[in-house]
């Protein structure tokens, strides 16, 4: 696999111009895209990304995910990802990417590091109103202005404060996204209960294994912090909390209406050893397990 560290070998590969400025590049997209290699196998590029596209039509993979649309969204990667494309034909729109040191020293940094949408995968992708993209698309044009006017002059910190803008957009589009999310007649929370009861629709036999938030946004097809961010906005809590209590009341389910002992409970609901279910238990319910099924008490 091959690795990118630098925007000049990556520019290289993409069959792109050298890059406006040591650091950081900005490329209209349809002039770019026509030069693009029309397929690629997975190579991993250390730079951040944040890409404006506009009537794409192709299949592009992030990591195990593969998507495909024709509706204006917006894309963020951070260093590390890795990524493939397949047929790739047209899009609109802008592609920002920078190294990390533009930002190593500056509270930007910071701020990205709590904006969870750079570890997003494909499938999570912004997408935005008519209004959402007109905003976006007059701070790309900007940053795109003020690379292609002075290229390595180029005024880093109304690039910095132009990016800042950006991001805190993107933020607020994301929750407007969450909500849309949430009103839909299935809802992310809907899915996670259903998954959920599916796990643990026969509690005669053992599950194989205790559910966990990655593997709940793995069968959804969506990446961990989104999930967790989609529950959050749903019902106010994390994904791991809602997980936690239904087992919980599964575990109540089999202390009061079996006669299993607690060993056999713990290892029917795919814990790894009965201590840590104990443990588990008591923080949720308040009471221990032998408690439970001594008392025939909730």
């Amino acid at each position: 696999m091959k690795v990118f560290n630098d925007l000049t070998t990556y520019n290289k590969y993409l069959n792109q111009s050298s890059p406006l400025h040591p650091m950081m590049d900005s490329r209209i997209c349809k002039q770019a895209i026509p030069n693009f290699p029309q397929k690629s196998g997975e190579i991993q590029v250390n730079l951040f990304k944040i890409s404006l596209k506009k009537n794409f039509t192709g299949d592009i993979n992030y990591g195990n995910s593969k998507y495909f649309t024709e509706n204006g969204l917006m894309l963020f990667s951070e260093p590390g990802q890795v990524v493939s494309w397949d047929s790739l034909t047209f899009w609109d729109g802008y592609a920002f990417v920078f190294h990390p040191d533009l930002i190593s020293q500056n509270p930007i940094a910071n701020k990205i590091n709590q904006y969870k949408y750079f570890s997003y995968e494909i499938n999570d992708a912004l997408f935005m109103t008519t209004e959402e993209e007109e905003i976006v698309t007059w701070l790309f044009t900007k940053i795109h202005m003020e690379l292609l006017q002075n290229k390595a002059n180029a005024n880093i910190n109304i690039i910095l404060s132009l990016l800042n803008v950006v991001l805190s957009y993107a933020d607020v589009f994301y929750e407007r996204q969450f909500k849309d999310k949430a009103k839909k007649a299935t809802s992310v929370s809907s899915k996670l209960k259903n998954l959920l009861q599916n796990h643990y629709k026969d509690l005669s036999k053992p599950v194989a294994n205790f559910p966990t938030v990655s593997s709940i946004a793995e069968e959804l097809n969506m990446s961990s912090n989104y999930l967790t961010d989609c529950i959050r906005a749903e019902t106010g809590k994390s994904t791991i909390s809602i997980i936690q209590e239904f087992v919980a009341v599964q575990a109540e389910i089999l202390l009061l209406q079996t006669d299993m002992n607690i060993s056999d409970v713990a290892y029917q609901l795919g814990f790894a050893n009965v201590p840590y279910f104990s443990k588990f238990f008591k923080k949720i319910k308040g009471i221990s397990p032998s408690e439970v099924r001594n008392q025939g008490i909730v």
